[in-house]
């Protein structure tokens, strides 16, 4: 497996341009090919998870040119998918295999979900429970993981759904279930998760609307295929965001950058550790807000993160616990268990890979603390496990950047399921990354 070796650059200086959200591709890759006429997807994010999903709508039997980063679809409309051959493979995409477990489940026909070793460890009862309150019929392991095996019921019923928990999967799953669904579906939730499926489905002309914590779907409605425009990624552009906030004398601009209001929670927190970082040349692509991130160097105070802010800083955890490591003063965050349900046990994955480079945390009753070192802290030297999760791969490598001699990350090989640009636009900046088998 692939190993990172990291060691101190003098600064990070530049611009770039991050790839294509992957949460807006996941979905839009999805409409396209449920939509009634053609759908061009641009900068499409050409992750492995991404094409995966690609992939599988290619097997549903639709048809598709691409160009660059631009895809047409031919989407054939809600009943237009066609049996699949063969089991269809989402590699380690929980997104692309939760949402797509939605739109099978009102399709005539049968059909099994798989995934890699990693994904076939999540949980999937979460979903698999409103949906056979819609009428689905979906069969999981003993272990309540993939493969998912749905068998083909075009007679969804529309529910009424008070999320038990906040998570953006479950909510778009049974959205998905519900363009299938008689009626008119209700979705509330006691704390808003990120928006993009809500917010691509009116892009697309699909009947929901949004009030206050509450969606409504009516369902059996056609709707055109459109043109859509993917913002770059934020969860990507985190990473380099704190890598140039900890790196004395840096300077990045990073252009692009989607700034949906339920995905930059990171930004709140950081603001709040008088982080230096500017928003310019704020716009629009359909429905989501855009712009571009100007960030500098930073001394950083400690973060106290409340529960209510996790749902829409999930992703972003691992990177804000290196921030973290670099401030000064201990920080805490609540309401962190749900990591435990990520591509691995982010939290078990964090702390092991903060001990292993001597930093103290303590872990109580879903509250995190981290010791801050503050921003003239240098890491020894030492080696980290990925535990072949790409987030937390990334996290370390950005923690590297600090670090007296070399610091190993092992197995990053797995990077390339969300951000395969990654080594390259960090080395762009003029960081010294040397990766070896």
């Amino acid at each position: 497996m692939k190993r990172s070796i990291i060691s101190e650059p003098s600064s990070l200086k530049g611009q770039i341009k991050i790839p294509g959200d992957k949460s807006i591709s996941h979905r839009a890759l999805i409409c396209g090919a449920l939509a009634s006429s053609p759908t061009k997807i641009s900068n499409l994010q050409r992750s492995e998870d991404v094409l995966n999903t690609f992939k599988v709508i290619k097997n549903l039997g639709i048809d598709s040119e691409q160009k660059d980063f631009t895809i047409r679809l031919y989407g054939k409309g809600l009943r237009g998918l066609s049996k699949p051959s063969n089991e269809l493979y989402f590699g380690n995409s929980g997104t692309g295999i939760r949402l797509m477990t939605g739109a099978l489940s009102g399709q005539n026909f049968d059909s099994i979900l798989q995934g890699d070793s990693s994904l076939t460890k999540r949980p999937m009862k979460r979903i698999s429970e409103p949906l056979e309150e819609m009428g689905a019929s979906i069969n999981l392991s003993s272990e309540f993981t993939p493969p998912i095996e749905i068998i083909g019921n075009k007679n969804l019923s529309a529910i009424s759904y008070n999320m038990p928990i906040p998570s953006a999967q479950v909510k778009s799953a049974i959205l998905f279930a519900a363009l299938f669904s008689e009626g008119k579906t209700k979705v509330r939730e006691s704390l808003v998760s990120r928006n993009h499926t809500e917010l691509i489905f009116q892009q697309f002309g699909i009947n929901l609307k949004v009030v206050n914590c509450e969606i409504t779907l009516s369902g059996q409605e056609e709707f055109e295929g459109k043109d859509i425009n993917v913002p770059g990624d934020f969860s990507s552009a985190a990473f380099l965001i704190v890598g140039a906030l900890i790196t004395p004398d840096s300077s990045v601009l990073i252009k692009d950058v989607g700034l949906n209001s339920t995905r930059i929670a990171l930004l709140e927190v950081l603001n709040s550790m008088e982080a230096d970082i500017k928003i310019e040349n704020l716009r629009k692509y359909g429905s989501e807000e855009v712009g571009d991130l100007r960030v500098s160097s930073s001394q950083l105070k400690s973060c106290k993160v409340e529960a209510s802010l996790i749902p829409n800083l999930i992703d972003e955890l691992p990177i804000l616990f290196i921030a973290s490591l670099f401030a000064t003063g201990d920080s805490e965050f609540f309401g962190v268990e749900e990591l435990r349900h990520k591509e691995s046990d982010r939290l078990l994955a964090m702390q092991s890979g903060l001990k292993n480079i001597e930093i103290e945390t303590i872990y109580n009753s879903g509250k995190l603390t981290i010791e801050g070192k503050g921003s003239d802290y240098l890491i020894d030297s030492g080696t980290v496990d990925s535990f072949e999760d790409h987030r937390i791969a990334m996290a370390f490598i950005i923690a590297g950047l600090r670090s007296k001699k070399n610091l190993v990350v092992k197995n990053t090989d797995c990077i390339k399921t969300s951000f395969p640009e990654f080594s390259y636009l960090l080395d762009s900046l003029g960081a010294k990354i040397n990766e070896i088998q």
